[in-house]
């Protein structure tokens, strides 16, 4: 199986430096790519309105709850090709690199369709005030069009993921992200289209970075090659994806469904908290970069030495990323909190905005290590190829525990520190379920004996 020089063998070598190198690029590949909405709050804060910067800020998990279903079939393609990678398996990498672009552009025009054709009804069930609900839709169907590009992206980074190069992805996003800013102040500042420049600015962007992943992909050498009159399911690769990315799926449109939920209760609280929360968000963005990184990271190492059949190997890598995520999350999440005051003030000077920005940075920030504990369990199990059982672990413990919360506990208690309360009870719960499954697991593997919860994994 030919690779290209920058990509990395996780299955081989020290692995301290080896994960160090896969993950740095693949933080800032995030966060380059988080920085096309920061732009978009960052303009619009500067150069529109609180409105408009409401307008864009109570539309995210809206776009999320879509995108974070089919991006969770590429965790099918991620899973399945680092441990094809790892087992050198050619022919059923081949068959898997097709099957994923034929599915992933199937999935792009799906999304669009049920984007445009529900975007009111989406806007009505979140409460956005009315005040802003015509900016806000106007803004979600623009990004509707754009999103089979990120669809499509999202499954070329999979790929170029598992066998090691996450530096390809963070060179594509930096032409991109420059054409998305440059964009949006030449469409906000001098064409002064508001919203609308924003959400095209952020479109293009996506446009560029989908044609230059699948140049690359078209470059390849070996059984990762793009061939354009090959793309068509297989079968037994679609099985695959699906059995790993649907319940990855399902967990996704899940979390951004509680989060909707809880953005409901942002909004009862006025345009202020609105535009407070978005910005903290967005500085959010900058530590949830590690833990994208390291869960992803884990995913690929785990599923490297998994289809390898280097078990002990595996299970050190597992105590690496966990160190790794627990040490960045707890000091960078602090960090964060200390300097929100002027982090806020970089997206908006209004004080009101400022305030409540501040008290999401302090409900959020200094217990953020909950969250990287709970999704590097998440991603050692997909590495494994058990995705059902994080997906159980997620729903009921994520999404059950913060939609109860915000039904039951906030309609009493009607601030903003006891709405985000919902966040650390849900980190807690799945974070314990998810390393409890996995030592179980990891115990069978190494001991080499029978298990009731192996059958969750995908065998080697």
């Amino acid at each position: 199986m030919a690779v290209k020089r920058n990509t990395i063998d996780l299955s081989k070598g020290a692995l301290f430096p080896k994960i160090i190198r896969f993950a740095i690029p693949l933080a800032l590949t995030h966060l380059l790519n988080l920085s096309f909405h920061a732009a978009d709050t960052v303009v619009i804060g500067r150069w529109g309105s609180a409105a408009s910067m409401a307008a864009i800020g109570a539309t995210g998990p809206l776009v999320g709850l879509l995108v974070n279903f089919f991006s969770g079939l590429s965790t099918g393609v991620n899973v399945l090709a680092a441990q094809y990678y790892g087992a050198k398996d050619a022919k059923r990498m081949t068959r898997l690199v097709h099957t994923s672009t034929a599915l992933s552009l199937i999935c792009g025009v799906l999304i669009t369709i049920i984007g445009w054709a529900g975007v009111n009804w989406m806007v009505e069930i979140t409460g956005i005030p009315e005040e802003l609900q015509r900016k806000s839709i106007l803004y979600l169907l623009i990004t509707f069009s754009g999103l089979p590009f990120q669809i499509f992206y999202a499954f070329i980074c999979a790929i170029l993921r598992a066998i090691g190069d996450t530096k390809s992805p963070l060179y594509f996003l930096i032409y991109a992200g420059v054409a998305n800013i440059f964009l949006n102040i030449l469409l906000v500042v001098f064409f002064n289209w508001d919203v609308a420049g924003v959400a095209i600015g952020t479109v293009a962007s996506h446009v560029i970075s989908t044609y230059l992943g699948m140049k690359r992909l078209m470059r390849n050498r070996g059984a990762t090659r793009l061939i354009l009159k090959n793309i068509r399911l297989d079968m037994e690769s679609l099985r695959g994806i699906l059995a790993i990315g649907v319940p990855a799926g399902i967990q996704g449109a899940c979390f951004s469904l509680s989060n909707i939920v809880v953005q409901s209760g942002v909004n009862s609280l006025g345009a202020a908290a609105i535009a407070g929360s978005t910005a903290e968000i967005t500085v959010e963005w900058l530590i949830y970069a590690v833990v994208f990184s390291m869960h992803h990271t884990t995913i690929a190492v785990v599923g490297q030495n998994y289809g390898a059949q280097k078990t002990r190997r595996m299970v050190r890598s597992m105590y690496i990323c966990s160190a790794l995520t627990f040490s960045v999350t707890l000091f960078g999440g602090w960090i964060l909190y200390l300097f929100s005051p002027k982090l806020i003030s970089i997206f908006s000077s209004d004080p009101d905005v400022i305030y409540w920005g501040i008290v999401r940075s302090k409900s959020i920030f200094t217990i953020y290590f909950l969250l990287g504990i709970m999704d590097f369990a998440s991603g050692a199990l997909r590495g494994l190829g058990c995705s059902l059982l994080p997906a159980i672990a997620t729903i009921l413990g994520t999404c059950g525990a913060r939609i109860m919360w915000v039904k039951t506990v906030f309609p009493y208690y009607r601030t903003m520190e006891s709405l985000l309360l919902c966040y650390p009870v849900s980190w807690i719960t799945v974070a314990i379920v998810n390393v409890t499954l996995l030592y179980l697991i990891c115990r069978a593997l190494v001991n080499k004996t029978p298990s009731y919860w192996l059958k969750f994994c995908k065998q080697r």
